[in-house]
């Protein structure tokens, strides 16, 4: 059975060289958007910080309490088990929202 299920929110717990060549490191958000091999690896959308588009395309910092405000993607790549850590199941998140609706 897999570590981690789809749709998991996960933390980087190391480092990771980006397919652009950046590097995301330990603490960098994801979420779980795929799982191969039944959770021998997984492809992890990454977010880096809170942003907002300008008229021109560019993105700008900005806070969460902005109504356009969005978690930049920083890529989305093939992640190890050993490299992440839960934050929240996507279950939880689930059995959180149907409360509030």
């Amino acid at each position: 059975m897999s570590k981690f299920q789809l749709f998991d929110s996960v933390n980087l717990t190391e480092k990771t060289t980006l397919t652009d060549g950046g590097i995301a490191p330990p603490g960098t958000k994801g979420i779980i958007v795929e799982v191969f091999q039944g959770g021998e690896a997984y492809l992890v959308e990454l977010f880096g910080g809170w942003v907002k588009a300008e008229i021109g395309g560019d993105f700008v910092p900005a806070n969460q309490e902005e109504s356009d405000a969005f978690m930049e993607t920083l890529g989305v790549e093939t992640i190890y088990p050993h490299q992440l850590q839960l934050v929240k199941s996507a279950r939880e998140v689930m059995e959180v929202r149907s409360q509030i609706l």
